[in-house]
């Protein structure tokens, strides 16, 4: 984990500050470069994820998997861990969703649907965004809490700075593409 202390001179307190939050949160600093990145990867594929949707159409039936309110679709494309962009026939025309599969229990939830596929992976990412952004905030907000209690009486502030560029740094500037998608791709090159 990179120590963000680096960029100037801090007092000890300050150090010993930084490092107790640090600790404190690191899981939470860990988990938030790795979902930017899948956010920043989904909205730098968005046409990609929806062209493998649309040829997944075409497919036999396969991969299916039923929400919790009893309906069939068809997994497309994995957008993130455990969440796919699907479709289903619906009276001549085809339908997309966003899906979550929640391993702990078994279940399936929409989070959103519509009749074209780049829609719904637009509405998706841009809700994934917003997450992420009010995600960040609050954790940087009780990362300042944190430190306000314990350290009442010194002037702490130079680290919010610190923390908030330490939440907002992404894990990689390059991702590797998933399979689904390299095969899009490679599908495209073949037509």
């Amino acid at each position: 984990m990179t120590n963000l202390l680096d960029d100037c001179r801090h007092t000890v307190l300050e150090e010993r500050a930084y490092a107790e939050a640090e600790c404190l949160f690191a899981e939470y600093l860990k988990l938030f470069p790795v979902s930017r990145e899948a956010v920043d990867r989904l909205e730098r594929n968005l046409l990609k994820l929806a062209l493998a949707a649309q040829l997944a159409t075409s497919e036999s039936a396969k991969n299916i998997i039923q929400t919790d309110a009893g309906v069939f679709w068809h997994r497309d494309v994995e957008l993130m861990d455990n969440i796919f962009l699907c479709h289903r026939p619906v009276a001549g025309r085809t339908e997309y969703a966003a899906v979550e599969h929640f391993l702990a229990n078994g279940t399936n939830e929409i989070w959103n649907r519509g009749w074209e596929a780049i829609q719904v992976l637009k509405i998706f990412a841009k809700e994934q965004r917003q997450a992420l952004e009010f995600g960040t905030k609050d954790m940087v907000a009780r990362t300042m809490e944190f430190l306000a209690k314990k350290y009442s009486s010194q002037d702490l502030s130079c680290l919010t700075s610190s923390f908030n560029r330490q939440f907002n740094e992404t894990a990689s500037p390059w991702s590797e593409p998933t399979y689904e998608q390299n095969r899009a791709v490679a599908m495209v090159a073949e037509a």
